[in-house]
């Protein structure tokens, strides 16, 4: 009987202690949600955002390159968010050490009927690149 009792409280445990991803720094502000990840070449897909601050993160086998965050408006051109990001380029401290940038009190891209921001992130070079987003 003790035995399962104490398997219970370290299951309790370690749902409690957050886990590395979560822990991260970058996040600890409050609290993110998942929205997905995408590789892509030349554009990510959409990333559906309810405003606030919004999250990126590109895996360190991105492509070095200029990056620049949009909203999708289907009837008007689309808005770039924010100034363009430099990845991996000499210099830049557009991302952290994770790889991350947070854009932030984004919430006057939100629109439509969905009440939703659609951002997605360009690339300014070839090859692939690989992006996790969170709202």
């Amino acid at each position: 009987m003790k035995k399962s009792k104490m398997v219970v409280v370290a299951f309790a445990v370690a749902l409690l202690v957050p886990s590395s991803t979560f822990a991260s720094s970058t996040f600890a502000a409050g609290e993110w949600d998942y929205l997905g990840s995408d590789v892509f070449t030349n554009q990510s897909k959409n990333f559906k955002s309810g405003g606030g601050d919004f999250a990126i993160c590109l895996s360190a086998d991105s492509k070095s390159s200029y990056y620049q965050l949009f909203e999708e408006d289907p009837f008007n051109p689309d808005d770039k968010v924010g100034s363009g990001l430099y990845f991996k380029t000499a210099g830049s401290n557009d991302f952290d050490a994770e790889g991350c940038h947070i854009f932030r009190d984004i919430g006057g891209f939100v629109d439509g009927t969905n009440d939703r921001a659609e951002f997605y992130l360009a690339k300014y070079s070839s090859g692939n690149s690989s992006v996790r987003a969170w709202d």
